[in-house]
Protein backbone atom coordinates (compact mmCIF):
# COMPACT_ATOMS: atom_id res chain seq x y z
CA UNK A 1 0.00 0.00 0.00
CA UNK A 2 2.60 2.16 0.92
CA UNK A 3 4.08 1.90 -2.57
CA UNK A 4 0.87 2.86 -4.34
CA UNK A 5 0.57 5.98 -2.39
CA UNK A 6 4.02 7.04 -3.27
CA UNK A 7 2.89 6.64 -7.06
CA UNK A 8 -0.09 8.14 -6.33
CA UNK A 9 2.10 10.93 -4.96
CA UNK A 10 4.45 10.97 -8.00
CA UNK A 11 1.87 11.26 -10.39
CA UNK A 12 0.03 14.08 -8.16
CA UNK A 13 3.63 15.97 -8.05
CA UNK A 14 4.22 15.35 -12.19
CA UNK A 15 0.78 16.60 -13.08
CA UNK A 16 -0.12 19.47 -10.63
CA UNK A 17 0.79 21.72 -13.06
CA UNK A 18 -1.72 21.23 -15.60
CA UNK A 19 -4.59 21.27 -13.52
CA UNK A 20 -3.60 24.66 -12.58
CA UNK A 21 -3.15 25.58 -15.80
CA UNK A 22 -6.46 24.03 -16.58
CA UNK A 23 -8.34 25.99 -13.46
CA UNK A 24 -6.71 29.15 -14.64
CA UNK A 25 -7.85 28.53 -18.39
CA UNK A 26 -11.65 28.02 -16.76
CA UNK A 27 -11.45 31.49 -14.84
CA UNK A 28 -9.97 33.02 -17.41
CA UNK A 29 -12.46 32.02 -19.98
CA UNK A 30 -15.41 32.95 -17.28
CA UNK A 31 -14.15 36.07 -17.23
CA UNK A 32 -14.05 36.24 -20.62
CA UNK A 33 -17.59 35.43 -20.75
CA UNK A 34 -18.53 38.25 -18.10
CA UNK A 35 -17.05 40.82 -19.98
CA UNK A 36 -18.41 39.81 -23.16
CA UNK A 37 -22.00 39.65 -21.77
CA UNK A 38 -21.52 43.30 -19.81
CA UNK A 39 -19.98 44.91 -23.08
CA UNK A 40 -23.01 43.23 -25.46
CA UNK A 41 -26.11 44.33 -22.78
CA UNK A 42 -26.46 40.23 -23.11
CA UNK A 43 -25.63 38.66 -19.63
CA UNK A 44 -26.62 35.55 -20.79
CA UNK A 45 -23.49 35.30 -23.12
CA UNK A 46 -21.35 34.00 -19.68
CA UNK A 47 -24.34 30.99 -18.85
CA UNK A 48 -23.25 30.05 -22.81
CA UNK A 49 -19.41 30.22 -21.83
CA UNK A 50 -20.47 27.66 -18.95
CA UNK A 51 -21.73 25.16 -20.78
CA UNK A 52 -18.69 25.39 -23.37
CA UNK A 53 -16.55 24.41 -20.38
CA UNK A 54 -18.82 21.80 -19.28
CA UNK A 55 -18.04 20.23 -22.97
CA UNK A 56 -14.20 20.76 -22.56
CA UNK A 57 -13.89 18.34 -20.32
CA UNK A 58 -14.13 15.68 -22.52
CA UNK A 59 -10.65 16.65 -23.09
CA UNK A 60 -9.29 17.34 -19.71
CA UNK A 61 -9.10 14.33 -18.14
CA UNK A 62 -7.21 12.18 -21.63
CA UNK A 63 -4.90 15.31 -21.91
CA UNK A 64 -3.79 15.16 -17.94
CA UNK A 65 -3.40 11.48 -18.46
CA UNK A 66 -1.58 12.07 -21.68
CA UNK A 67 0.84 14.27 -20.05
CA UNK A 68 1.80 12.07 -17.07
CA UNK A 69 2.44 8.98 -19.76
CA UNK A 70 4.81 11.51 -22.12
CA UNK A 71 6.85 11.87 -18.63
CA UNK A 72 6.87 8.30 -18.04
CA UNK A 73 8.16 7.98 -22.11
CA UNK A 74 10.85 10.69 -20.94
CA UNK A 75 12.22 9.49 -17.92
CA UNK A 76 11.33 5.36 -18.77
CA UNK A 77 11.38 4.63 -15.32
CA UNK A 78 8.24 2.09 -15.70
CA UNK A 79 11.19 0.08 -17.76
CA UNK A 80 13.06 -0.89 -14.59
CA UNK A 81 9.89 -0.38 -12.32
CA UNK A 82 8.88 -3.89 -10.18
CA UNK A 83 5.29 -2.95 -9.73
CA UNK A 84 2.39 -4.24 -12.06
CA UNK A 85 1.20 -2.85 -14.75
CA UNK A 86 -2.12 -2.33 -12.75
CA UNK A 87 -0.38 -0.40 -9.88
CA UNK A 88 1.48 1.43 -12.43
CA UNK A 89 -1.49 3.06 -14.66
CA UNK A 90 -3.87 3.24 -11.88
CA UNK A 91 -2.56 5.63 -9.61
CA UNK A 92 -2.58 8.01 -13.17
CA UNK A 93 -6.30 7.34 -13.93
CA UNK A 94 -7.04 8.13 -10.43
CA UNK A 95 -5.41 11.59 -10.33
CA UNK A 96 -6.80 13.06 -13.70
CA UNK A 97 -10.27 11.39 -12.58
CA UNK A 98 -9.89 13.26 -9.58
CA UNK A 99 -8.34 16.10 -11.30
CA UNK A 100 -11.21 16.47 -13.76
CA UNK A 101 -14.30 15.76 -11.25
CA UNK A 102 -12.83 18.81 -9.11
CA UNK A 103 -12.68 21.05 -12.20
CA UNK A 104 -16.16 20.11 -13.18
CA UNK A 105 -17.41 20.89 -10.23
CA UNK A 106 -15.80 24.44 -10.36
CA UNK A 107 -17.67 24.83 -13.99
CA UNK A 108 -21.18 23.74 -11.79
CA UNK A 109 -20.55 26.29 -9.67
CA UNK A 110 -19.80 28.71 -11.87
CA UNK A 111 -23.33 27.95 -13.42
CA UNK A 112 -25.35 28.16 -10.71
CA UNK A 113 -23.89 31.78 -9.87
CA UNK A 114 -24.48 32.74 -13.40
CA UNK A 115 -28.41 31.75 -13.33
CA UNK A 116 -28.65 33.20 -9.59
CA UNK A 117 -27.33 36.40 -11.18
CA UNK A 118 -29.37 37.05 -13.87
CA UNK A 119 -31.86 39.68 -13.98
CA UNK A 120 -35.78 38.83 -13.10
CA UNK A 121 -36.32 39.97 -16.21
CA UNK A 122 -34.18 37.00 -18.29
CA UNK A 123 -35.53 33.77 -18.22
CA UNK A 124 -33.31 31.34 -19.76
CA UNK A 125 -34.24 28.33 -18.15
CA UNK A 126 -37.64 27.71 -17.45
CA UNK A 127 -37.05 25.93 -14.56
CA UNK A 128 -33.37 24.80 -12.48
CA UNK A 129 -32.17 21.84 -14.61
CA UNK A 130 -30.79 19.87 -11.55
CA UNK A 131 -31.41 16.66 -13.27
CA UNK A 132 -30.32 17.58 -16.95
CA UNK A 133 -27.13 18.88 -15.81
CA UNK A 134 -26.61 15.28 -13.41
CA UNK A 135 -26.89 13.25 -16.83
CA UNK A 136 -24.82 16.12 -18.54
CA UNK A 137 -21.96 15.63 -15.87
CA UNK A 138 -22.11 11.78 -15.96
CA UNK A 139 -22.35 11.81 -19.90
CA UNK A 140 -19.46 14.08 -20.43
CA UNK A 141 -17.28 12.40 -17.37
CA UNK A 142 -18.28 8.82 -19.09
CA UNK A 143 -16.99 9.66 -22.16
CA UNK A 144 -14.03 11.49 -20.56
CA UNK A 145 -12.85 7.77 -18.94
CA UNK A 146 -13.64 6.02 -22.53
CA UNK A 147 -11.30 8.53 -24.12
CA UNK A 148 -8.29 8.07 -21.79
CA UNK A 149 -8.68 4.10 -21.63
CA UNK A 150 -8.13 4.61 -25.70
CA UNK A 151 -5.17 6.87 -25.32
CA UNK A 152 -3.77 4.11 -22.38
CA UNK A 153 -4.20 1.30 -24.52
CA UNK A 154 -2.40 3.44 -28.15
CA UNK A 155 0.07 4.26 -25.88
CA UNK A 156 1.14 0.96 -24.52
CA UNK A 157 0.44 -0.25 -27.78
CA UNK A 158 2.68 1.98 -29.77
CA UNK A 159 5.41 0.96 -27.14
CA UNK A 160 5.00 -2.28 -27.36
CA UNK A 161 5.64 -2.09 -30.96
CA UNK A 162 8.96 -0.69 -30.56
CA UNK A 163 10.62 -4.02 -29.37
CA UNK A 164 10.41 -4.49 -32.71
CA UNK A 165 13.38 -2.73 -35.33
CA UNK A 166 11.87 -3.58 -38.39
CA UNK A 167 8.68 -2.01 -38.01
CA UNK A 168 9.78 0.68 -34.92
CA UNK A 169 9.63 4.14 -37.60
CA UNK A 170 6.12 3.00 -39.15
CA UNK A 171 4.42 2.05 -35.83
CA UNK A 172 1.57 5.06 -36.54
CA UNK A 173 0.51 2.70 -39.24
CA UNK A 174 -0.54 -0.27 -36.72
CA UNK A 175 -2.26 2.44 -34.86
CA UNK A 176 -4.28 3.76 -37.93
CA UNK A 177 -5.30 0.30 -39.11
CA UNK A 178 -6.18 -1.33 -35.40
CA UNK A 179 -8.65 1.54 -35.21
CA UNK A 180 -9.82 0.71 -39.05
CA UNK A 181 -10.44 -2.81 -38.15
CA UNK A 182 -12.51 -2.42 -35.16
CA UNK A 183 -14.76 0.57 -36.37
CA UNK A 184 -15.13 -1.60 -39.56
CA UNK A 185 -16.22 -4.48 -37.04
CA UNK A 186 -18.34 -2.06 -35.23
CA UNK A 187 -19.68 -0.97 -38.16
CA UNK A 188 -20.67 -4.88 -39.61
CA UNK A 189 -22.17 -5.78 -36.33
CA UNK A 190 -24.46 -2.86 -36.66
CA UNK A 191 -25.56 -3.48 -39.56
CA UNK A 192 -27.19 -6.83 -38.33
CA UNK A 193 -30.74 -6.33 -37.45
CA UNK A 194 -30.70 -8.90 -34.40
CA UNK A 195 -27.73 -6.58 -32.76
CA UNK A 196 -30.21 -3.39 -33.27
CA UNK A 197 -32.93 -5.24 -31.55
CA UNK A 198 -30.71 -6.65 -28.75
CA UNK A 199 -29.51 -3.03 -28.52
CA UNK A 200 -32.73 -1.38 -28.25
CA UNK A 201 -33.90 -3.82 -25.66
CA UNK A 202 -33.26 -2.18 -22.87
CA UNK A 203 -33.39 2.08 -22.97
CA UNK A 204 -34.14 4.65 -20.33
CA UNK A 205 -36.34 7.90 -21.63
CA UNK A 206 -34.44 11.18 -21.69
CA UNK A 207 -34.79 14.15 -23.58
CA UNK A 208 -34.23 14.58 -27.01
CA UNK A 209 -31.77 17.51 -26.79
CA UNK A 210 -30.53 20.89 -25.57
CA UNK A 211 -30.93 24.17 -27.81
CA UNK A 212 -29.91 27.80 -26.64
CA UNK A 213 -30.55 31.29 -28.32
CA UNK A 214 -29.23 34.21 -27.90
CA UNK A 215 -29.74 37.31 -29.73
CA UNK A 216 -30.55 41.12 -28.83
CA UNK A 217 -32.55 41.52 -25.64
CA UNK A 218 -33.55 38.16 -25.93
CA UNK A 219 -32.23 34.72 -25.07
CA UNK A 220 -33.71 31.60 -24.19
CA UNK A 221 -32.27 27.93 -23.64
CA UNK A 222 -33.90 24.38 -22.24
CA UNK A 223 -34.51 21.02 -22.90
CA UNK A 224 -36.81 19.41 -25.89
CA UNK A 225 -39.91 18.69 -24.24
CA UNK A 226 -39.82 15.52 -26.67
CA UNK A 227 -38.66 12.54 -25.00
CA UNK A 228 -36.79 9.63 -26.81
CA UNK A 229 -35.47 6.54 -25.81
CA UNK A 230 -32.13 6.17 -25.31
CA UNK A 231 -30.57 2.68 -25.79
CA UNK A 232 -28.54 1.66 -22.70
CA UNK A 233 -26.50 -1.67 -23.62
CA UNK A 234 -24.18 0.22 -26.65
CA UNK A 235 -22.27 1.62 -23.37
CA UNK A 236 -22.22 -1.72 -21.53
CA UNK A 237 -20.97 -3.35 -24.69
CA UNK A 238 -18.90 0.21 -24.65
CA UNK A 239 -17.78 -0.56 -21.08
CA UNK A 240 -17.06 -4.08 -21.89
CA UNK A 241 -14.49 -2.78 -24.34
CA UNK A 242 -13.13 -0.42 -22.14
CA UNK A 243 -11.94 -2.67 -19.53
CA UNK A 244 -11.07 -5.06 -22.14
CA UNK A 245 -8.30 -2.86 -23.50
CA UNK A 246 -7.17 -1.77 -19.56
CA UNK A 247 -6.60 -5.24 -19.04
CA UNK A 248 -4.55 -5.41 -22.34
CA UNK A 249 -2.78 -2.32 -21.65
CA UNK A 250 -1.43 -3.43 -18.51
CA UNK A 251 -0.62 -6.97 -19.71
CA UNK A 252 1.43 -4.82 -22.18
CA UNK A 253 3.22 -2.72 -19.23
CA UNK A 254 4.12 -6.14 -17.29
CA UNK A 255 5.97 -7.11 -20.22
CA UNK A 256 8.45 -4.46 -19.75
CA UNK A 257 8.12 -2.27 -22.98
CA UNK A 258 10.24 0.31 -23.30
CA UNK A 259 9.11 3.38 -23.09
Amino acid sequence: MSAFKGLLWKDFKTSKIWFYGWIAIILFIYALGLILGRVTGEPTVVVVFVIMLGIFHLAVMPVILFSMLRVEGKTQLWLHSPQSGFKLILPKLIIAFIYSIASFLLVDILGVISLAGLPDTVNFFSYWPFKEGILFNLGITAAAINFSIWIFFFWTFYYALGKFPAIKNIRWLFILGFIIIYQSITAMLMSFGWVQKLFEAWTIDVPAGFAFSVGQKNADAGFYSEIIPFPILPFAFEGLVMVTLFIISCWLLDRKVEV
